[in-house]
């Protein structure tokens, strides 16, 4: 990896590790994973993956077959259909008819996808966050999840990535290939923008189903 690569890795993580740091200790998210809070709590936050992974995978599969895309745009990532198979088994068993509607904060990171994919660098930023996102720490929430809420393996998908045997030398090829993409200083500039952007829209939503699952819980009492 040369010097200019490295020098981009560096900015991404500079640029987005307070935002990171603040979106993981927010309250909704580290309560959940604590065990503090319930496994209805978690499927109201995989209900609102809906809504995110399905805009993404939307504009993706829009620009998957550019040649300077498609290294980055693995669809094996794909996250959709898992997360529909994960709730089809957990809705049933929290009293749920339908998915929950999305949140103001949901809607909002939807549309900044959208926008996003206007300028394909800034679609990347996001493309990144998500999938490197559930390689990594998306792993300790699924094993956690289990642990603490009984849910079980067969509603777990969301977590698994068949195909890709090994994370850690997947994870990083893909930050070689996205040292490759930033070549120019406008695709860096537009990806490190837009990658602290997507963690104050993850900040939104954990503090929107916090709220959401406050006033849940006020109902049930």
């Amino acid at each position: 990896m040369s010097a200019e690569e490295k020098l981009f890795s560096t900015q991404l993580k500079e640029v987005t590790q307070t935002d990171h740091s603040e979106a993981e200790n927010s309250e909704f998210i580290t309560t959940l994973m604590n065990g503090s809070r319930t496994s209805r709590d978690y499927v109201l936050l995989l209900s609102q993956y809906t809504y995110i992974y399905s805009a993404l995978e939307a504009e993706v599969r829009a620009l998957v077959t550019d040649p300077e895309l498609a290294p980055i745009f693995d669809l094996r990532l794909e996250r959709s259909k898992r997360i529909q198979d994960d709730l089809a088994l957990l809705l049933p068993l929290h009293g749920f008819t339908e998915i929950p509607r999305a949140l103001n904060g949901t809607l909002e990171y939807v549309r900044q996808i959208h926008e996003a994919a206007k300028d394909p660098a800034r679609l990347v930023a996001h493309h990144y966050l998500r999938y490197l996102g559930d390689l990594s720490g998306g792993q300790i929430i699924g094993r956690l999840v289990e642990r603490h809420y009984a849910v079980s393996q067969d509603a777990l998908s969301m977590w698994r990535f068949e195909g890709i045997d090994k994370y850690k030398p997947y994870k990083d090829e893909y930050r070689g290939k996205l040292n490759d993409y930033a070549v120019t200083s406008g695709r860096a500039d537009a990806l490190l923008e837009e990658a602290a952007k997507g963690f104050v829209l993850n900040k939104a939503l954990f503090r929107d189903l916090l709220t959401q699952s406050q006033q849940s819980a006020l109902l049930s009492a």
